[in-house]
């Protein structure tokens, strides 16, 4: 007898600030979509989380959307940092569920001290993050391919009825390699726990790059 596993996998790669472009990022870019392969089916969003919300597609479901079998996944990623002789530690998570109601909060601003998605890699007038089964949900070029611009087919032409939406940023690059794959970009730049004096408890003002003062 055969025996069949669909699995779904989510690949998450850390990158450091200087190999691909940022935008903005804040919770305005959050957005929802449906990962759909075989028989294994699961809402995401582009801050991290796989599971959530809920009310937008099944958690985890198999078989049956009857079933689910996750409550919320999600990533954390912990430094330790040595900022003028002063060593802190410091976790970022993503603002999901009992964390969510948990997290730090910027007491001036209100932003969640969290991961959360860069603008420019979906369509911004969907809500859906960029997935290939909807070419529509694509951005119309990719911020991180910009350098790029002896290759024309990484620009999307706005009017599908013009040219077909060709380029999909995929972690093989153009080419789709599975039956459903999705790409995102999200940062911490919104966790300034550390990045000013007034936020901590020790007193720390750090900034990682001197000669960007904009990235936290």
């Amino acid at each position: 007898m055969k025996k069949n596993n669909y699995i779904i996998a989510f690949l998450l790669a850390v990158v450091s600030c200087s190999t691909i472009v940022l935008g903005q990022s804040g919770q305005a870019y959050r957005r929802v979509a449906v990962m759909n392969g075989n028989q294994v089916r699961t809402v995401f969003g582009n801050w991290g989380a796989i599971g959530v919300p809920a009310q937008n597609g099944k958690r985890g479901a198999w078989k049956n959307d009857n079933n689910g079998y996750i409550g919320d996944v999600s990533p954390l990623i912990g430094a330790e940092v040595n900022a003028n002789g002063t060593r802190f530690h410091t976790v970022v998570t993503t603002p999901i569920g009992e964390r969510g109601g948990r997290k730090d909060v910027d007491p001036v601003t209100g932003k969640y001290w969290a991961l959360e998605p860069v603008s420019g890699y979906f369509n911004a007038n969907q809500q859906k993050v960029a997935i290939t089964s909807d070419p529509k949900s694509w951005p119309p070029f990719w911020p991180d391919k910009l350098s790029d611009p002896s290759d024309p087919g990484w620009r999307i032409n706005p009017d599908p009825a013009l040219s077909q939406y060709s380029a999909w940023n995929g972690y093989f690059g153009k080419k789709i390699n599975a039956d459903l794959e999705t790409y995102f970009v999200m940062d911490d730049n919104n966790d300034e726990k550390f990045n000013k004096s007034t936020n901590n408890a020790f007193g720390i003002a750090f900034q990682p790059d001197a000669t960007k003062p904009e990235r936290n």
